[in-house]
């Protein structure tokens, strides 16, 4: 077992971590899980884009409808109001981020 300074431990487990990150998203792309957003009341749901139109691989905030979005004054920055809710469709239907988190492997 060789001894490291915990720079060099931290910063291992920093990329075993962003690996394991990838190879979830890698999974959930595989496995038809794609990052959505639902608005709670309506059942309104869109899936998450790249400013392309493309499917992102993440939760993008800016490419979704300003409705659904609070703003401060200026429009600098901005978040989901309370209605939108993130999450995953699986096969055609919205699954809220507790639900799709049970079906990835452990």
């Amino acid at each position: 077992m060789r001894l490291e300074n915990s720079s060099t431990i931290s910063s291992e487990r920093s990329a075993k971590s962003g690996e394991q990150s990838g190879e979830k998203r890698l999974y959930k792309r595989f496995m038809g899980i794609m990052p959505a957003f639902r608005h709670r009341l309506s059942g309104e749901t869109h899936l998450s884009c790249d400013k392309d139109g493309s499917l992102a691989p993440v939760h993008r905030l800016d490419t979704l409808p300003e409705r659904w979005l609070s703003f401060n004054g200026d429009k600098t920055e901005f978040k989901l109001k309370k209605h939108i809710e993130k999450g995953y469709v699986v096969m055609g239907h919205f699954m809220n981020q507790n639900e799709a988190a049970h079906l990835l492997p452990h």
